[in-house]
């Protein structure tokens, strides 16, 4: 209220410069105060309002882990380059090459951090062009009244100084007529929106006759030294000597200025005493023409005729002014209301789009489920229609991820679409036994909920411990892991299995259905990982030896009646973090060279006596085995599969009946070379 009045009060009354000075600094400072408790008001409101507002401060939240997660590989992109200048110091390609990479990189992080907001561009666009129009509403309206003003005051002043020396003529220079006159103009001038300061006529004591139709630039005019006739009588002691009086070089300039019609009317300025004067020559008519006598003039301060302008000025600058206030807090909701939608429909796609990103990195939890979109946009118009087609995609693409393995998606990501490399993985084979002669009986529609809760559970312990799936077929299942831990990780995995697979036989005994039973396989070594496929359908996957072998791992279990197989390179990789016994030293079927292969009992953390006496009978019975020593082999061997059902040792009791009645070659070495898969 305070700041309207305020307004208001100089929109009326301020009308000269002399208004604004003569105010008390105590005035502008109450005014500076409550103007800038105003903006503080209006932006607390503002800031308030985003506060409440839950979807806008997720979105600044965002932003700023967004502008920290940017500095950081900016920060790990230059220690790298520098890392890079230090190892090519000395050659000058390499050296060109890296600085040109470093600029890049720069120039790349300045145009993220420096880039401009679509709610700052919104609100730039809005106020320039507020100012504009304003500005040219300003200049275009002041011009104009001004020179109507100008015109308004000279024709009054150019009028008033031809009426006061056409009353001189008329009067043939009679003082009663004169005076009269004088009165009657003092009292109009009264109340005329522009009163002038005074009227005065100036005539001379020379008795030469100079007629206004002969006077040229040779004319000699005499001085006008009688002040005949003022408004400003009884205050004549006033007006200075110099305004009483007209040189004949300022006589002839008057007379200069009445023959041109363009500065007739026009004033001349007394900057010293910041005056205008309309001047217009008195004469008498006379045959011989028009006889130059005097001259009239009316003095205007500059103020009062400056005054209407002036005030009109002060009018519209602080109606703009105003106007311009009230535009950029109202500008500021409106960018809120255009931006926000576009705003958090962004927030909600980066968000979507960095959960996909750490899904294809890794470095999250491998679901699906985890890949959302928040469909908060309001608005009835073609922002909502894109958010939800935006919903629409991220549901497909939802969808679609269970169907494709993840890395997969991760290579594709990082664009290696088009070549292959050698790598260092761990592979998990599973197959479930007997589910083939579950499903006897069974129709599909029954089978695949089975065979889905079965791969589900393994699926999941697999990607627990940083693994991943390759492939399905069937009820068989590969998987690799990867990193300095990928055999540990693989054989922790194994043994989840195992353990979620007792808990569903378990179950089916109680549910009176055929158990079933896992095996496992698992091998580790180098192979070849690359895209495979046609160019409409590719798939990354593993191709080589180690692969292989882990395949056929995983089928050796149904002839030793073991769960979890798992190679040399695997067993040299475990650290005793599990306990092991060696349970064979075979050629798998396509393979000359013969492979060491082990059984993985349990984790040493959850060993019990049990376990160990397994290991030490059977690897006793083992060892006795490969030297041809039945009769110690078989005492071994029975004992372990007398104590403990073990069914690795029956498989080497039939091995030593055959042997005893067919002994091997002289040159055996233990080679147990197996026909089938």
């Amino acid at each position: 209220m305070y700041l309207i009045s305020s307004v208001a009060s100089m929109m009326t009354f301020a009308n000269t410069a002399r208004w604004f000075r003569e105010l008390p600094p105590l005035v502008y400072a109450a005014f500076a105060v409550a103007l800038v408790f105003h903006i503080v008001l209006i932006a607390y409101g503002i800031i308030g309002i985003k506060t409440r507002n839950q979807e806008h401060s997720e979105y600044k939240q965002l932003c700023t882990e967004e502008t920290k997660k940017e500095k950081e590989l900016h920060a790990r992109a230059m220690e790298r380059i520098q890392r890079d200048k230090e190892r090519v110091k000395g050659d000058r390609d390499r050296t060109r090459k890296i600085k040109l990479l470093e600029k890049k990189e720069v120039k790349e992080y300045r145009q993220k951090k420096h880039r401009t907001h679509v709610k700052t561009k919104i609100k730039i666009v809005i106020l320039l062009t507020i100012t504009v129009i304003l500005a040219t509403f300003i200049f275009t309206d002041l011009r104009n009244y001004r020179m109507l003003t100008k015109q308004t005051v000279n024709n009054t002043g150019g009028n008033q100084a031809e009426q006061v020396a056409a009353i001189y003529d008329f009067s043939d220079g009679l003082s009663a007529k004169i005076n009269a006159f004088i009165e009657g103009f003092k009292k109009t001038n009264s109340s005329s929106p522009f009163p002038c300061e005074r009227a005065d006529i100036i005539t001379t004591d020379s008795t030469k006759s100079v007629f206004l139709e002969t006077i040229d630039a040779s004319t000699i005019l005499p001085e006008f030294n009688v002040f005949s006739y003022t408004t400003a009588a009884g205050h004549v002691y006033k007006i200075p000597d110099a305004e009483k009086r007209i040189t004949p070089q300022q006589a002839a300039l008057y007379v200069d200025r009445w023959r041109n019609e363009a500065t007739r009317k026009e004033p001349l300025f007394d900057r010293q005493n910041d005056t205008l004067k309309y001047i217009y020559p008195v004469t008498y008519t006379r045959k011989e023409g028009h006889k130059l006598v005097g001259f009239s003039v009316i003095t205007y301060r500059r103020e009062i005729l400056s005054r209407p302008y002036f005030q009109a000025k002060v009018f519209i600058f602080t109606l703009s002014a105003v106007f311009l206030y009230v535009s950029i807090v109202i500008t500021l909701f409106l960018a809120d209301f255009i931006a926000n939608p576009i705003i958090f429909l962004c927030g909600s796609v980066r968000k979507t789009a960095n959960i996909l990103s750490e899904l294809l990195s890794g470095t999250a939890n491998i679901d699906p489920k985890s890949l959302t979109f928040d469909e908060k946009v309001e608005t009835k118009d073609e922002i909502k229609d894109l958010s939800i087609e935006i919903n629409n995609i991220v549901t497909i693409v939802r969808r679609i991820l269970p169907y494709i393995s993840f890395h997969t998606l991760q290579n594709a990501d990082r664009n290696n679409s088009s070549s292959s490399r050698t790598r260092e993985l761990c592979f998990l084979f599973t197959d479930i036994r007997g589910f083939t002669t579950l499903c006897e009986g069974r129709s599909p529609e029954e089978v695949i909920p089975t065979l889905n809760r079965y791969l589900g559970r393994e699926t999941k312990i697999i990607l627990d411990n940083g693994g991943d799936v390759d492939k399905y077929v069937g009820d068989e299942m590969m998987a690799f892991f990867s990193g300095p831990n990928k055999e540990i990780n693989a054989c922790k995995a194994a043994m989840e299995i195992r353990k979620a697979m007792r808990k569903e036989q378990e179950k089916d005994q109680k549910e009176g259905t055929q158990p079933i039973s896992m095996g496992i396989g698992i091998n580790s070594g180098k192979v070849v990982f690359g895209p495979v496929g046609s160019l409409t359908r590719k798939d990354f996957t593993s191709i080589g030896d180690t692969v292989n072998l882990a395949a056929r791992l995983e089928g050796a279990n149904k002839e030793y009646g073991s769960k979890t197989i798992i190679s040399e390179a695997v067993f040299e990789h475990l650290h005793n973090t599990f306990i092991c016994r060696e349970l064979d030293y075979i050629t798998v079927k396509g393979k000359t060279e013969p492979v060491r292969i082990y059984e993985i009992l349990q984790s040493a953390k959850d060993s019990t006596e049990k376990l160990y006496d397994i290991k030490k009978l059977f690897e006793a019975g083992l060892n006795a085995y490969r030297k041809k020593q039945w009769k110690t082999a078989e005492k071994y061997f029975t004992e372990c599969n007398q104590k403990y059902d073990d069914a690795p040792s029956q498989v080497f009791l039939r091995r030593i009946i055959h042997y005893k009645i067919s002994p091997p070659e002289k040159d055996w070495k233990g080679v147990f070379v197996m026909a089938v898969k």
